[in-house]
């Protein structure tokens, strides 16, 4: 009789590890594995306050993958990311999230109205407030990597005989670009000084920013500089 009731138990035990279950949670994919491999913790999304704005790059989850800093990747996982905390949250099932809990290199996220995946990259040189393990927006990539970081600010206020707190997000983005083998250089909003940075190209540079009227601090204007100077590169080789 005792036989019998060690072959029940280890037939549990196997039916239940082949569905990938942990505890009381049952994924599959990449979740499942990033769980297994002990690199999520969970993750409490609390309501205490009314939001006006957020703090994730996208409030929705967004199928993507993410490469550790020793070279793992893992796929077809349901990600977001805050970029106010720095921190990547990942969803094993409708409403069960949890927060990664080891440093990644890149990350692409797939989410809905882009035509290309959005990729953030870690591992560049401390700089401002960030280190390296800083999450950047590449914007654009070739000779140099244009590199956006997004700061996040908050301010919480309540309006006048109301219990209810809302807390109101402000995207602060600054603008970097990158040489593989040099230091991260901040943009200005100076077109001259942009162009001094990448002088090789400067009367090709000049010339099209001057007929376009492109300006530095439009986000849109600055990708088609670098973009334009990354071709021109290639061209030149």
């Amino acid at each position: 009789m005792q036989k019998i009731f060690v072959y029940i138990f280890l037939f549990v035990l196997l039916a239940g590890s082949s569905k990938g279950q942990i505890g009381s949670y049952s994924f599959s994919g990449g979740s499942n594995v990033l769980y297994n491999n002990g690199y999520g913790i969970p993750w409490l999304n609390s309501d205490l306050f009314i939001t006006d704005g957020s703090p994730f790059y996208d409030t929705s989850f967004c199928l993507g993958s993410i490469q550790l800093t020793n070279g793992k990747i893992y796929s077809d996982i349901k990600l977001k990311l805050n970029l106010q905390e720095q921190k990547i949250i990942f969803e094993v099932e409708e409403g069960k999230a949890f927060v990664l809990s080891v440093p990644v290199s890149r990350v692409e996220l797939g989410c809905t109205g882009s035509l290309q995946p959005t990729v953030f990259r870690s591992g560049f040189t401390a700089i401002d407030k960030q280190n390296e393990r800083s999450l950047y927006q590449v914007l654009d990539s070739g000779k140099v990597l244009l590199l956006k970081y997004t700061e996040i600010r908050f301010k919480d206020s309540k309006d006048y005989n109301s219990n209810d707190m809302t807390r109101s997000y402000r995207q602060l983005p600054s603008y970097y670009l990158w040489i593989p083998g040099k230091d991260m250089m901040k943009i200005s909003t100076n077109e001259n000084d942009l162009v001094a940075m990448l002088s090789d190209q400067q009367k090709l540079l000049n010339d099209t920013i001057l007929k376009e009227k492109w300006k530095v601090r439009k986000e849109a204007d600055l990708i088609k500089i670098i973009a334009l100077y990354n071709r021109s590169s290639i061209k030149g080789s």
